[in-house]
């Protein structure tokens, strides 16, 4: 059974023919030869249906896990790297020298935008002059109200809304060369990430190529250690 049954019902779906296609056939042919895992018939090892499914999504996940995490890693560093190095080069290092994402040339970019509303990485590493005064408003009203009621029990901070479009945007001096080199470019190009998709692929197609036999030799074994108890 292919582990990668998706495709092949993609390409099957899209043609109008009772027929494979040539597509289709060399498509079943490089599945089942390299990318197919069939462990059903061992003697000795509990490898089930169950477990061949369990099998196959190990190794399956093992490599969409590596190619998400080199094209997260491609992203990171050019994508939202890009504005990092923007943002130095500009000289943004404290909230006087702050600019918007107009002045810096990232207005269009949806990337950005997004990564700085929603505070994920890039937006932990670039901070912006409206919501530093926002938390330290927030710290004053918390200070005042256990000041009064002794605790922060029941106190509740107003909700803060980024304006991307107007928000001054900076990277704190002492804390721009650990954003340089966490977004460091080097090493984590497109052409890389191509590199590691092929030899991501290259050994997926090894293991199921490889590992039947491996596990039939296991299988042998088990057999052969089977035997010499039964005549102990």
């Amino acid at each position: 059974m292919s582990i990668l049954p998706c495709f092949a019902a993609f390409l099957s779906r899209g043609s109008s023919y009772s027929q494979p296609s040539l597509i289709e056939e060399l498509w079943n042919y490089v599945s089942d030869k390299y990318f197919s895992l069939d462990m059903t018939q061992y003697d000795n090892l509990n490898m089930g249906t169950g477990s061949v499914v369990t099998m196959r999504s190990i190794v399956l996940g093992l490599f969409i896990g590596i190619v998400i995490a080199a094209a997260m890693a491609c992203y990171d560093r050019n994508v939202l790297g890009d504005f990092v190095r923007k943002v130095v080069y500009e000289e943004c290092l404290s909230p006087e020298s702050a600019k918007t994402l107009y002045e810096l040339g990232y207005a269009r970019s949806m990337a950005v935008r997004s990564s700085l509303r929603r505070r994920t990485k890039l937006g932990r590493v670039v901070h912006s002059v409206e919501r530093d005064a926002y938390e330290r408003d927030v710290e004053e009203a918390r200070a005042t109200y256990i000041e009064k009621h002794g605790s922060d029990k029941g106190f509740s901070a107003p909700p803060f809304k980024l304006d991307i479009d107007t928000a001054h945007f900076y990277i704190p001096d002492e804390e721009h060369y650990r954003a340089e080199i966490r977004f460091e470019k080097g090493g984590s190009g497109w052409r890389a990430f191509l590199l590691v998709l092929l030899v991501s692929v290259i050994g997926l197609a090894l293991v199921c190529f490889l590992l039947p036999d491996m596990l039939r030799l296991v299988d042998n074994f088990i057999g052969i250690m089977s035997e010499n108890d039964k005549v102990i």
